[in-house]
């Protein structure tokens, strides 16, 4: 059947969007109906059920043990420890039921979810590294979703990485520091975006890069500040001026960088090795249609953070891997098959509207079920029994549809509903991505947590710390420091909405700092982590046409594809109309930086 575009109004934003014919085929392959939410707010709405990085300390239900949770204090469903959550100390068939055809479908799944204890499925195989949430990692603390990692701390999304510091989007780095979408790098520090650079310092878009700082878009260079080329001794001599090992000159350094970063000439996209397809921080992928942060993947649509191994014919999947045909999932791994609207799960093939399940396959409904097929609410069917009343079920959702308090309605094929989530909106992914106000949020329903209350008892403020790590002994390890946001006065909306508003420097932050010649931080965690965030464009694609050859941006030498004139390629890009980089097309970039 030949389908058109289809405009349609968004339940949650009540903004116009479009349906794709390309959209229609997908949704008629997998059986589900055109979405009624926006790419966007789909996306939000998937984020929101996850918890990325804030911890709870709770007791563990089962054993009495205190431990860390992801789930706060207050919500109803009971938390196990991750080694007795992963045991067969209990069996999750005992929380089974029998469909009731008097509700609706999101509500039984919410009491089933808010039933079922909860444990995190991505924390594993760790060597001490009990304040991670990480897989098969040593000597590690503070590392969230994060794997394969060793004598780390203070990381999100670090992959196969040693003795890295306050990273983000990281994979295969040693000895770097405070640097965001890095790969296969050695002792680089403040930079983003770089991949194969060793010794380079606040340079964005480098690969191949030694002995560099403050560059831009450079390609296997030696000796560089600013793109300026530099002999060996004079390059040491002008980097000792700049006195990195010292807080006021890392402030000074960054604050020059940056300027320089805003001058240069950028890609309109992050990419490498990418065929026909739009979005931003994409690699090795084709056919990808308004995508961002995804890799190692073809034919996928509206998706982010979608990584290894391949993806392949989905949309609306974030954060999750080897997925084919799958459609509203978010964080899962090990791989998802013809999968509908399902969370925190591993291996699983043809299921729909699960949480925290692995290794099963043609279940619908349920909650924490491994190794199960044909259950629905966690409850055991034959094969005949299951997929008669799940096609009962799938008519009961559109007949009897579950309507929140602000009035959007979810039938079969939409995702959970926001008030199922456990986390507050400020505590979720969605956060990170689309961050809002706690106004902003409230009035579109979404849930909202109070940061807790913390009354440390604080021993040195941040601006009473050394300026060089050479001043700094080993009494800073029984200091309780004020973060710099909260001596400041600042709202916590002005930095992160949890602030925790004091940190400690462990014993192994103290050995790389003094290791790597760098002075102590002056943010807590949480602070840091969205600061490092603002160095990154925001999934969003705007349309604009190249700067190459227009007033501003460098002198066009001739040597270009399109001479001396203006170049007329138009793109989707996610830097803004407002923002001050020069964004070229792929052509006239590679024609700067190779």
């Amino acid at each position: 059947m030949e389908h058109k575009s289809e405009n349609k109004i968004c339940q949650n934003c009540k903004k116009d969007f479009t349906i794709e014919p390309d959209d229609f085929g997908f949704y008629e392959k997998i059986k589900v109906p055109p979405p009624t939410f926006c790419w966007q707010c789909r996306a939000i709405r998937r984020m929101a059920f996850r918890n990325m990085r804030h911890f709870f300390s709770r007791t563990c239900d089962a054993t009495g043990a205190k431990i860390f949770t992801f789930i706060p204090q207050g919500d109803p469903k009971p938390v196990y420890s991750n080694d007795y959550w992963r045991s067969d100390k209990w069996n999750p068939l005992d929380y089974g039921r029998d469909y009731d055809f008097s509700r609706p479908f999101f509500e039984q799944m919410r009491d089933l979810y808010n039933a079922l204890p909860y444990g995190i499925m991505w924390s594993m195989e760790m060597v001490n590294s009990d304040y991670s949430v990480s897989a098969f990692s040593k000597n590690c603390y503070l590392c969230f979703d994060s794997g394969y990692d060793e004598d780390s701390a203070n990381n999100v999304t670090v992959l196969y990485s040693k003795q890295c510091f306050d990273g983000l989007n990281m994979k295969d780095c040693e000895l770097c520091y405070y640097c965001l979408n890095t790969n296969q790098s050695f002792k680089t520090f403040f930079s983003r975006d770089c991949t194969s650079c060793v010794e380079v310092w606040f340079s964005q878009d480098c690969v191949g890069c030694i002995n560099c700082f403050g560059c831009s878009g450079l390609r296997n260079k030696s000796y560089y500040i600013f793109n300026e080329a530099y002999d060996k001794e004079s390059y040491k001599i002008k980097l000792a001026e700049m006195e990195l090992d010292s807080w006021s000159g890392i402030k000074k350094a960054r604050e020059f960088a940056e300027n320089f970063w805003k001058k240069s000439p950028v890609k309109y996209q992050h990419s490498i090795r990418v065929t026909n397809s739009t979005g931003d921080y994409i690699y090795n992928g084709a056919e990808l249609v308004n995508c961002f942060f995804v890799g190692n993947a073809k034919n996928m649509r509206h998706c982010q953070s979608v990584i290894y191994p391949p993806n392949i014919d989905g949309m609306d999947v974030t954060s999750s891997e080897g997925s084919e045909l799958s459609y509203e999932i978010g964080s899962c791994g090990n791989g998802a098959y013809k999968c509908v609207a399902i969370i925190e799960s591993v291996s699983v093939s043809e299921g729909s509207y699960l949480i925290n399940c692995r290794n099963v396959s043609n279940v619908f409904g349920c909650v924490a079920l491994r190794s199960k097929n044909y259950c629905i609410l966690n409850k055991q069917y034959t094969k005949e029994e299951y997929e008669i009343l799940v096609e009962k079920i799938k008519k009961h959702m559109d007949e009897m549809p579950y309507i929140d308090a602000k009035g959007r309605i979810y039938r079969f094929g939409e995702f959970f509903p926001f008030d199922m989530a456990s986390h507050g909106y400020n505590q979720s992914q969605a956060f990170d991505y689309f961050p809002v106000t706690e106004k902003e949020a409230k009035e579109k329903g979404y849930r909202w947590m109070k940061p807790e209350t913390r009354n440390y008892a604080i021993t040195k403020k941040a601006s009473d710390l050394p300026d060089s790590i050479e001043k700094v002994s080993d009494l800073i390890l029984e200091e309780i420091i004020q973060c710099e946001h909260n001596e400041l006065g600042k709202h916590p909306f002005e930095c992160d909405v949890d602030c925790a508003t004091a940190f400690r420097i462990t014993k192994q932050e103290l050995d790389f700092y003094r290791q790597m010649n760098i002075p102590l931080p002056r943010l807590c965690f949480n602070c840091r982590h969205i600061d490092r965030i603002k160095w990154r464009n925001s999934p969003v694609l705007y349309h604009r046409q190249c700067m190459c050859g227009s007033a501003g941006s460098p002198q066009v030498t001739g040597q270009h594809f399109h001479g001396t004139e203006k170049c007329t390629v138009e793109f989707e890009t996610s830097y803004s109309l407002n923002r001050p980089e020069i964004v070229y097309c792929e052509r006239c970039y590679q024609q700067e930086v190779y």
